[in-house]
């Protein structure tokens, strides 16, 4: 019997190993990279359900804005996300509730309560028409601040 002959010929081999391997390379920095903006989206709203809670607790937004009305938390919060917020045209903006209806007028050494909510819309699937989106919620407690006499 006759050995078979051995193909030796490997043109083009190195340019389908390496499609594959760049197309694995791609989605994995582009997984890293849409987890990395869902994390600071989250941690954006985070800090913007603090500055919500802040301005609630002393009353103010600025000198010329006093409270008790929960518009100004509103504004506070809103500015912050739209500050700040990454989305790519793809995303609504965030909702402010109050999930203690009492926190208005409340007394020094109340918690006053201030919850944001914000749906993510992640930019790979939305190219894709797949439209995937995740809610971030995140709710801040603090304590009323005494008022002091001007």
């Amino acid at each position: 019997m006759k050995p078979k002959k051995i193909i030796k010929n490997q043109n083009g081999a190195v340019i389908v190993e390496f499609a594959i391997v760049a197309l694995l390379l791609i989605l994995l920095a582009i997984g890293a990279i849409e987890f990395g903006l869902l994390l600071y989206n989250s941690q954006v709203i985070v800090n913007a359900s603090r500055e919500g809670a802040r301005a609630g607790i002393t009353r103010k937004v600025d000198s010329n804005i006093a409270y008790p009305d929960t518009g100004g938390v509103e504004y506070v919060v809103r500015k912050y996300c739209e500050n700040r917020l990454i989305d790519f045209g793809g995303s609504t903006p965030p909702t402010v509730g109050y999930p203690d209806l009492r926190n208005i007028g409340k007394s020094f050494g109340e918690a006053f309560s201030v919850e944001v909510q914000y749906n993510y819309k992640f930019l790979v699937p939305a190219i894709l028409g797949l439209g995937t989106i995740k809610t971030l919620t995140r709710r801040t407690v603090m304590r009323m601040e005494q008022i002091l006499p001007s």
